[in-house]
């Protein structure tokens, strides 16, 4: 009987081996294999462990955000800064207050908000119903939505009205289509933990 190990083993053969068919070798002996798809699973629990403990030590919380991914992936050697913690420090002591910089050092950000604010980002609003329309007073000339029919309908809203007579709405709950689905317990396959909290229970446990 396969087990559910087995078959998350099997499954990640199939990267490596394009991994390293990419990396110009077309063929390696099974045990090479085994050892790559060894090495991979560990790297990839560091990896989990490392975000799920930088979650908890930076916000206390058991769920990460990009913060606590970037410090995993520099932990693991993933991300390698290019100036060390002591230099990054004396860099912010010595750094000069902002209204000393000239303007050609913001020159990007002053042309990224011109960009927003100017005519083509405009344009794209109009062409996308986001913009009030001169003729009618409201956003685009097609379907308006919402009280008082105001709000121009976006593509998401009109796929959904679309396809309503074939596709139950029930379909779409828990996706960015639909209403948001009710917390459960992610359940983990392949492990001793059933769940995400008793996995990070018992990594507290083993620090």
């Amino acid at each position: 009987m396969t087990t559910p190990h087995d078959l998350h083993a099997a499954a990640l053969r199939v990267p490596i081996l394009h991994i390293l068919r990419a990396a110009g070798f077309h063929s390696t002996k099974p045990t090479v294999l085994e050892t790559l798809v060894n090495l991979t699973e560990r790297y990839i629990l560091l990896l989990a462990s490392s975000t799920a403990d930088n979650a908890l030590a930076n916000h206390n919380s058991l769920i990460p955000d990009v913060t606590d991914v970037r410090m995993a992936l520099t932990e693991a050697g993933v991300l390698l800064p290019v100036t060390s913690a002591a230099e990054e420090e004396w860099t912010e002591k010595l750094r000069k207050p902002l209204e000393d910089y000239d303007t050609h050092d913001v020159a990007d950000v002053k042309e990224f908000k011109d960009w927003v604010t100017g005519d083509k980002y405009k344009e794209i609003r109009r062409i996308a119903g986001m913009l009030p329309d001169a003729s009618t007073s409201v956003a685009g000339q097609g379907r308006v939505a919402g009280e008082g029919g105001g709000v121009q309908e976006d593509f998401l809203t009109m796929l959904k009205r679309k396809n309503k007579a074939i596709v139950d709405e029930e379909r779409w709950a828990g996706t960015v289509l639909g209403t948001d689905s009710e917390d459960r317990d992610l359940v983990i396959e392949g492990g001793s933990a059933a769940t995400i909290n008793d996995w990070a229970k018992k990594v507290r446990e083993k620090t």
